[in-house]
């Protein structure tokens, strides 16, 4: 009897069981597919005040002032060094001799056609005063009858090429004369003088070493000025050029120094335009007092140029003013007509949209920006300190990441965000 009255209740109790299990999968289904959140579903920021700085970052190579290379204008054998490097040289120092030997073999033959030159301006001058007596002879007795027309017209040709070529003889001299000059020049020129006063900073050149000067000159030496002011020469990208002025104030850092900052100021803004990989960059010197002789030319500095500067601006972070939502229409909701878009779109022409949470939805304010650092950007109009607004959508699940109304990543640019500190 007792096995029988068992028996319908585990049925019972095994239903029941079902009935809950089934109660607790649908329950968990809704509060899954169909339940909606009452969590945050975007990311805010407030807007602060603040300063803000707007710099310009760029890549150089430090140089001396004045750095005059050393070239030879002849060729010939190294015979003597007079300098190597770093020494300190003055105007006028012999840096590099050459072997003498071959200039001083063609000044001493120079020399002599000169000599033979003039004498044969000599012989001549000595003929043509002999033809000119010869003529006035010849045409003095034409006059009397006592010679034909053609002796005398023999006589008259003979006086003018004798003339003629006293005339030859004297440009002869001449032409010598600018011969003996050159190799008197190739000789002086075969001992190589410093330009300028300064230091050694490279020596391309041997003791016995062959120069050859062809239509480029060979470099021997480069001597760098005073070392004591230097110039960066930094690469700018286009970007960029259109905030620097002449004269702005500049800090660089070198490898070399690391936590050091050198002060700059630009001096010049060049108009050739240098372009890298279709990187379009221009070349901005920065002028540098070197007074500890710390830089040393060829080092690579790493510059900053202060371009613009705001104290107690309202600031905004710039993940905010790349949020862009993509906005949906709910169901039932009324499709703006065209009229409203364009003015819409007029009321904002000229500035930025930030994103205000506005209950469940986001309103547009427009702002006014300003300059910024990178991280965050002046703003004004329309916004005011402690106004909060959003830099990025609220994923599902809790996580910072997708648009609020379509998955779409949100905070602008390849890595997301760009914020570095929010207020929720």
């Amino acid at each position: 009897m007792s096995e029988q009255v068992s028996a319908p209740r585990r049925k019972i109790v095994i239903w029941l069981v079902v009935v809950l299990v089934v109660a607790a999968i649908g329950g968990g289904s809704y509060r899954l597919f169909f339940h909606k959140s009452d969590g945050p579903k975007w990311v805010t920021a407030k807007i602060t005040k603040g300063d803000v700085t707007q710099v310009v970052s760029a890549t150089g190579t430090i140089q001396p002032l004045l750095l005059s290379p050393v070239g030879s204008q002849v060729s010939g054998i190294v015979f003597k060094l007079h300098a190597d490097f770093n020494d300190t040289v003055k105007k006028g120092q012999v840096l590099v001799e050459l072997d003498p030997a071959l200039f001083q073999t063609a000044v001493k033959r120079e020399e002599a056609n000169l000599a033979s030159a003039q004498a044969q301006l000599v012989r001549t001058k000595a003929d043509a005063i002999n033809a000119s007596r010869v003529a006035e002879r010849a045409r003095a007795l034409f006059a009397k009858n006592y010679i034909s027309a053609a002796e005398r017209d023999t006589a008259t040709a003979t006086e003018q090429s004798t003339a003629a070529s006293v005339n030859a003889a004297e440009a002869g001299i001449k032409l010598a004369q600018a011969s003996l000059d050159k190799v008197r020049l190739d000789l002086r020129n075969s001992v190589i003088l410093s330009p300028v006063d300064g230091v050694v900073i490279s020596r391309n050149v041997e003791l016995g070493q062959a120069v050859v000067a062809s239509f480029q000159a060979p470099n021997l030496f480069q001597i760098a000025g005073d070392l004591r002011k230097m110039q960066v020469l930094a690469n700018v990208d286009e970007a960029d050029i259109g905030f620097l002025r002449v004269g702005a104030s500049a800090e660089f850092t070198v490898d070399s120094f690391r936590g050091k900052r050198f002060s700059a100021k630009v001096s010049q803004i060049r108009n050739a335009a240098q372009t890298v990989q279709n990187v379009v960059t221009y070349v901005v010197v920065l002028d540098v007092d070197n007074a500890e002789l710390l830089l040393r030319p060829g080092m690579t500095a790493n510059v900053r140029v202060v371009v613009a500067e705001r104290k107690d601006v309202l600031l905004v972070p710039n993940a905010a003013l790349r949020f862009k939502p993509r906005l949906e229409r709910t169901p039932g909701e009324r499709k703006p007509e065209a009229g409203e878009g364009r003015e819409r779109r007029k009321e904002g022409r000229g500035k930025s949209p930030l994103f205000v949470p506005d209950g469940e939805r986001l309103r547009p304010v427009f702002v006014s920006t300003g300059i910024t650092d990178g991280l965050f950007t002046e703003v004004s109009d329309g916004i005011s300190e402690g106004d909060v607004v959003v830099v990025e959508a609220q994923k599902q699940g809790g996580s910072a990441g997708g648009s609020p109304m379509g998955g779409q990543r949100a905070g602008g640019g390849p890595q997301g965000g760009g914020m570095r500190r929010v207020g929720m």
